[in-house]
């Protein structure tokens, strides 16, 4: 029985090949990544993977985690709405990810708990941006005013894809 390792991946925009169907090229640009980016046991793992002579799957996707300057933005207006309302800062983001992303309710040894659909960890960029739009709509409606957010790395995104 073979030991099969997982690794994943995320990528954006660091990887770059102008052959993308050569494996050699790929191969060698993940591995410029991995060396750049990971821990030296993910590495080694990567390196492994891709220098078995049998099959390497790879899934490559859109999919852009949420920023820092997001997160950020987000916990510190969380947390002065949350004291507006009386509330914990956590208390304000679980009704936060209720409203953003629904509920379900689940039956625990202590009565049935409403638990948010999704957390915030693992969202996208888009995802994460619904949850700030959702605490600004939300604040404004109880006469508490958050400013816009700064989406500086939105804009440089859209410079760089366009080549302004």
């Amino acid at each position: 029985m073979s030991n099969n390792k997982k690794v994943t991946l995320h990528l954006s925009k660091y990887l770059r090949c102008a052959d993308p169907a050569s494996v050699e090229n790929l191969s060698r640009a993940l591995k410029q990544l991995a060396a750049r980016n990971f821990e030296s046991h993910t590495l080694r793992d990567i390196q492994e993977l891709l220098g078995k002579k049998e099959s390497t799957y790879i899934t490559v996707s859109e999919r852009v985690a949420r920023s820092r300057p997001q997160e950020g933005y987000y916990r510190k207006w969380c947390r002065a709405f949350a004291e507006f309302c009386g509330m914990t800062p956590d208390e304000m983001h679980n009704e936060m990810l209720y409203r953003t992303f629904g509920t379900i309710e689940v039956e625990t040894k202590l009565g049935w708990r409403r638990r948010p659909n999704k957390r915030s960890e693992g969202t996208t960029k888009q995802e994460f941006s619904k949850l700030i739009d959702t605490l600004i709509r939300t604040a404004a409606e109880m006469g508490f005013d958050i400013p816009p957010a700064h989406r500086a790395d939105h804009d440089e995104e859209i410079k760089s894809a366009s080549g302004i």
